[in-house]
């Protein structure tokens, strides 16, 4: 099988269509994209949501650190990663 070349249906940019893209497609019964790389991708991030980082400090240690969720919302201690793992090693979290 050859590279195939497709436009895409929603910006009109040209994209490749690799062999064995082509031949993993057909055996799965699939069709071809008509869509760019970057725009499936796009799609895909439009349902993920927003992402956004924090500047916070461990509530151990005091060191500066960046999270993934609101400070202000926390309802679990912030640590740092040396904190978090000196956490696990002094307490048994896998209950039996």
């Amino acid at each position: 099988m050859v590279d195939m070349t497709q436009t895409c249906t929603q910006c009109g940019k040209k994209f490749l269509i690799v062999d064995q893209e082509q031949e993993f497609l057909k055996k799965k019964k699939l069709p071809f994209p008509t869509v760019c790389p970057s725009d499936r991708q796009a799609k895909r991030l439009e349902h993920r949501g927003e992402r956004a980082l924090y500047k916070s400090t461990c509530q151990e240690c005091g060191a500066s650190v960046i999270v993934s969720y609101d400070p202000a919302k926390a309802e679990s201690k912030i640590l740092c990663k040396k904190c978090y793992l000196d956490y696990f090693e002094k307490h048994d979290v896998i209950h039996p």
